[in-house]
């Protein structure tokens, strides 16, 4: 017997065999895709007679070949980041529980809270970081909110008012992970200071320069996530939710062109909404308080778009309270139902011998969503324009806009893909679960073969390079699998994409009736 595994006999092999096979394919030049399979082959190999070497890796090598999933890389890159935010977010569950049981536990008010959070933020961020960091005009709808601009002053002034507030934020988190975070903690009054900076710079820019939007944006991002990290217990996610929404209200206001207006409507509808939430919070009962944040939101919204003569409104103005008062609200309840999906199937997936499986089915119940959510948007808006009595948006404008010019609605689309990015997340990770294609009826031998290594030479270098091939062949499929989407997915895109937008057009023309 050889406690090294008889390391010694497998080297020599593999020293021959990779000599051997390295001058065969210089000799005769094989495919790219050859050469790299074949050095993937040789270094796995290699590991795996390292990984022999020794008794308690043998044991352990030996354990997860007997395992009846055998999807350990996955396992690993994804429960601890998965179980992290179920903790933050969801409801207790067990890992053996039942699907249906999983997505309960994960549908949560405070998965509410962050969808909204989130869905408030996103739209603001992505218009101000693609105007920061391209200088082009950015536009909401038709509405030409930034106008295009040197990076100096203007964008690098936002730029640095955005760093400060990442900085603050950064810094709170980091002492909250490690100590927790009193108020009289540096870190609390360093985060306050840099939220309040923003803050400051943001209102300088919407009362003094022409980019007002992105003065407001940093104002409106720098306030929701000041209440959402800043408070802890039971009020921060209720107190994050009206902050996140209190911005949505003020753009609605500016419809009037007062920024006075804008703020007091704003300060108003959250304290307003604070108080009574507040109360109800501290009673426990979550879900009466998110229920009334919702209703108050669609009630302030019906009312706006129902009370104001919007006739006497410019076409620019209309589409900002859409797609950034309507819109984002919208995508709150499609992104938390997404989120809960997305959540429920990692978890199901952790104890899966395919996750890939439950990524793919991840993948095609986002679909469904994401048709849902552009059906529901058509009808809102077809809705609000029978409601205003004007055209706050022209459907048919757009759908013929998105045909005939779709590069000009980037920001509409990667605002609309919100609720398909952790799903696309969790689809990419979840093919690292090909891992699992190998049946455990073919790797039983190869547990004993690896568990009794240390008995002959024979047997280690049997158990090393059947360890090699089970390692190689599952890495060699998800190359042929990432290769496949990189050559044939964007046409499939784009195929796909097309048929969502014809079924998207026929919606809104028969069932809706806008046009």
């Amino acid at each position: 017997m050889s406690e090294t595994g008889h390391i010694g006999h497998n080297l020599a092999i593999w020293g021959v065999v990779t000599a051997s096979a390295v001058a065969a394919m210089l000799a005769f030049p094989p495919h790219w895709a050859v050469w790299a399979a074949g050095i993937l082959w040789l270094l796995l190999w290699l590991v795996a007679i390292l990984g022999l070497s020794d008794g308690p890796s043998r044991k352990f090598l030996s354990g997860t070949l007997r395992h009846s999933n055998y999807t350990q890389i996955y396992t690993a890159l994804t429960r601890r980041n998965v179980m992290w935010v179920w903790g933050k977010l969801c409801d207790e569950a067990g890992d053996r529980d039942s699907l249906p049981t999983l997505f309960r536990a994960a549908l949560t008010w405070r998965l509410y809270d962050t969808a909204l959070l989130l869905a408030v933020a996103y739209p603001l961020v992505l218009l101000v970081g693609q105007w920061i960091v391209t200088g082009e005009d950015g536009k909401v709808g038709t509405a030409l909110v930034l106008p295009a601009a040197d990076f100096w002053p203007d964008r690098a002034a936002v730029l640095g008012a955005y760093a400060v507030l990442a900085f603050g934020v950064l810094n709170l988190q980091y002492v909250k992970n490690a100590e927790g975070s009193p108020i009289g903690k540096p870190a609390n009054r360093t985060f306050l200071a840099a939220a309040a900076v923003a803050c400051g710079i943001g209102a300088l820019y919407v009362a003094t320069t022409k980019f007002q939007f992105a003065g407001f944006g940093l104002f409106a991002i720098a306030f929701a996530f000041s209440g959402a990290l800043r408070f802890e217990g039971v009020f921060a996610f209720a107190i994050s939710s009206i902050m996140a929404i209190t911005p949505s209200i003020g753009i609605v206001a500016s419809l009037t062109n007062s920024a006075f207006l804008a703020a007091s409507v704003a300060s108003v509808f959250l304290l307003a909404v604070l108080i009574p939430v507040v109360w109800i919070e501290r009673r426990r009962n979550g879900a009466l308080a998110r229920l009334m944040i919702s209703v108050v939101v669609v009630g302030v919204s019906l009312a706006i778009a129902s009370q104001i003569d919007w006739s006497s409104v410019d076409e620019d103005r209309r589409s900002l309270f859409l797609f950034l008062a309507v819109f984002p609200l919208l995508n709150a309840l499609f992104d938390v139902v997404s989120y809960a999906v997305t959540l429920s199937l990692l978890r199901r997936g952790l104890r899966a011998g395919w996750p890939f499986l439950w990524g793919l089915l991840d993948l095609l119940i986002a679909c469904a969503l994401f048709l849902a959510l552009g059906a529901t948007l058509v009808a809102v808006v077809h809705g609000l324009n029978q409601l205003a009595g004007v055209r706050l948006l022209d459907l048919g404008v757009l759908f013929a806009g998105v045909r005939e010019t779709p590069g000009a609605y980037v920001w509409l689309y990667l605002m609309l893909f919100s609720t398909i990015v952790p799903t696309a997340l969790h689809f990419a990770v979840s093919l690292l679960g090909v891992q699992g294609l190998w049946p455990r009826v073919l790797r039983r031998p190869v547990a004993g073969w690896v568990k009794t290594a240390d008995q002959s030479p024979v047997q280690a270098v049997g158990a090393a390079l059947a360890l090699g091939v089970i390692w190689t062949i599952p890495l060699i499929a998800l190359g042929g699998i990432v290769w496949g989407f990189w050559h044939f997915g964007g046409e499939a895109a784009v195929w796909v994409l097309g048929r969502y937008f014809n079924l998207l057009l026929w919606i809104a023309a028969e069932p809706v009736g806008a046009f």
